[in-house]
C-alpha cells in the first residue's frame, strides 16, 4: 500500500468517527504531559483528536472537526472531557454564566456518562427517558424537568454513527449535589470494539514532547 492509498479506519476511530470513515493517512501520537495524543484525518476532510492517560488509557479527551463549506477549518466539537477554555472576543459573543449548567462526558469502561452540573433540583422533579424525536431515525436521551426549567436531548455520537439504538433498559441516573448523572451500559459489540481499540493504541509509534513528566518510556 502506498502513502497515498486511503486506510480503512481500523475500529480507534470506527465506532468513535464512523464505520464507514476511511483513514487519508496513518494515525499520529505525541506523548506530553502524561496524555497520549493521537490525531486521526480522514478522507472527507474531517480529523478527529483524542487524548488519552499514558499510564491508565483512559480516554481524556476527544474532539473532532470538519472543514467548511470555503474549504477552511471547522469549529472543534468536544465529545468526551473537557478543556479549558481560551477566550475569543470576535467570535465568542455571549458568555456563558458561570452558574449556567454544564454538559460533559466522561466514560468508564461498562457505560457512557454524562453529568450535568449546576441543577439545583430536587430529583422527583427530573424525567430521564429513552425517546425517539421528530426526524431522527435513532432514539435519544430527553431530560425533562416537571418545573419547566431545563430541558435537554442527549445523543451518544458513538452508537449514532454505528447506527445502534438507544434501549431504555440500559439507561439509569441519579441527582447528588446538584448534578444529574446519566449512564447508559455500553452494548457488548462496543466493548469488543474498544478492546480491540485498545491493542491498537499500544502499536502507533509516538514521540514525545516536552514536559516535566514526560520522563516515561516511549509507546
Amino acid at each position: 500500500m502506498s502513502h497515498k492509498d486511503p486506510i480503512m479506519a481500523s475500529t480507534s476511530g470506527s465506532m468513535a468517527s464512523g464505520m464507514s470513515r476511511v483513514l487519508k493517512e496513518p494515525k499520529t501520537s505525541v506523548i506530553s504531559n502524561g496524555r497520549k495524543r493521537i490525531v486521526s484525518k480522514f478522507t472527507d476532510d474531517s480529523e478527529m483528536l483524542e487524548e488519552y492517560d499514558v499510564v491508565t488509557d483512559e480516554l481524556l479527551l476527544r474532539k473532532s472537526r470538519k472543514q467548511t463549506a470555503v474549504g477552511g477549518e471547522g469549529p472543534w466539537v468536544i465529545e468526551v472531557g473537557t478543556e479549558a477554555r481560551q477566550g475569543n472576543l470576535d467570535r465568542d459573543l455571549i458568555v456563558e454564566s458561570v452558574g449556567a449548567p454544564q454538559l460533559s462526558r466522561q466514560d468508564t469502561a461498562e457505560e457512557y456518562v454524562y453529568k450535568i452540573r449546576n441543577l439545583p433540583y430536587k430529583k422527583d422533579v427530573f424525567e430521564v427517558s429513552v425517546e425517539k424525536r421528530s426526524g431522527n431515525a435513532l432514539n435519544s436521551i430527553v431530560v425533562r424537568t416537571s418545573n419547566k426549567k431545563y430541558f435537554k436531548v442527549i445523543d451518544i455520537q458513538d452508537l449514532q454513527r454505528g447506527s445502534i439504538d438507544l434501549d431504555a433498559a440500559n439507561l439509569s441516573w441519579d441527582v447528588k449535589f446538584d448534578t444529574l448523572t446519566i449512564k447508559y451500559k455500553k452494548p457488548m459489540s462496543i466493548r469488543i470494539v474498544e478492546a480491540q481499540e485498545k491493542k491498537e493504541r499500544a502499536t502507533i509509534q509516538s514521540t514525545r514532547s516536552g514536559g516535566p513528566d514526560d520522563g516515561c518510556k516511549q509507546q
